[in-house]
This record gives structure tokens, C-alpha cells and sequence, in this order.
């Protein structure tokens, strides 16, 4: 079983049960079966984001998420992996969207899930893939918790 674990490196109200069943979706159908282990959610800053991406991604700015795979899902103790949110990032860019805040952390957090599960958008087609089931994910939270993403 795959365990959600929330780290906050910055002052901030998360979403925690919305967070907590948008994680249980995308385990749900897209992890392998039998897969096990703990995903960190960590929500920083600015600084933070900018540091990992140069030093992972070569690239010198900072970006809204990051996720890393880590371990295998194969052991109760294994980190799968770790997605990494910058805040005031998020924030930025849920006003230019006119969302919200909790609004985009949820879209963020299922981007870096999918990531985590082996989705990626190098390419049109894998573009399309991940944003369908990107949707159908924020879809199901919206249905589930009567709220919009």
C-alpha cells in the first residue's frame, strides 16, 4: 500500500483531505499492484525549486513542481518518490489563472503524481495522455468533494 506523507518547509493551509483523496485516485489506478512504499509532498519555496532544478534539470529558475522517483515500490519503507511545491509559485499562478491557491496545489500535486507513475510530456502524444488523465483525476476529486479544481 502507498502511504501520502505532507512535509510544509513554508507557513501555509493545505487542503489536507482533498490532497489526501486525490492521492488515494491516482494509487488507486495508477500504481502496479502490490506496490508499496511512502510518496513526500513537500511544500517550499521559491528558493527551494530553483535549487533542485538547477541541480537536477540544469536549469537556473525556479518552477511550480518537481517530482522525483526514488525507490522501487517494492518494500513498506521505500520512498517511490517525492514532489516538491513552490508556494508563492502556485499562488502566482493560480491569480493569473483566476483559480485558487488550493485549487492549483491540487492540479500541481496531480502532475507530480503522474510523473511519479511514468507519465510524461516530451511528446504530443504523451502530452495528450497525461492531460486526459490529468482530467479525469481532477474530475473524479471535483464529483467526489463537490468542489472545482
Amino acid at each position: 500500500m502507498l502511504k501520502l506523507s505532507i512535509h510544509k518547509e513554508v507557513s501555509i493551509r493545505v487542503p489536507a483531505t482533498r490532497i489526501k483523496r486525490l492521492f488515494d485516485l491516482v494509487a488507486e489506478e495508477e500504481a502496479a499492484i502490490g506496490a508499496c512504499g511512502h510518496v513526500n509532498l513537500v511544500f517550499t519555496d521559491d528558493n527551494r525549486l530553483r535549487l533542485l532544478n538547477r541541480e537536477f534539470r540544469s536549469r537556473d529558475k525556479t518552477t511550480d513542481v518537481l517530482s522525483f522517483n526514488i525507490d522501487e515500490p517494492d518494500d513498506p519503507e521505500a520512498v517511490l518518490g517525492e514532489i516538491y511545491i513552490s508556494v508563492p509559485f502556485a499562488r502566482r499562478q493560480a491569480e493569473g489563472y483566476g483559480g485558487t491557491a488550493a485549487g492549483e496545489f491540487l492540479r500541481l500535486i496531480c502532475h507530480g503524481l503522474l510523473h511519479l507513475f511514468g507519465y510524461d510530456h516530451q511528446g504530443e502524444a504523451d502530452s495528450r495522455a497525461m492531460e486526459r488523465r490529468h482530467e479525469h483525476f481532477l474530475n473524479r476529486l471535483s464529483e467526489m468533494s463537490g468542489t472545482t479544481c
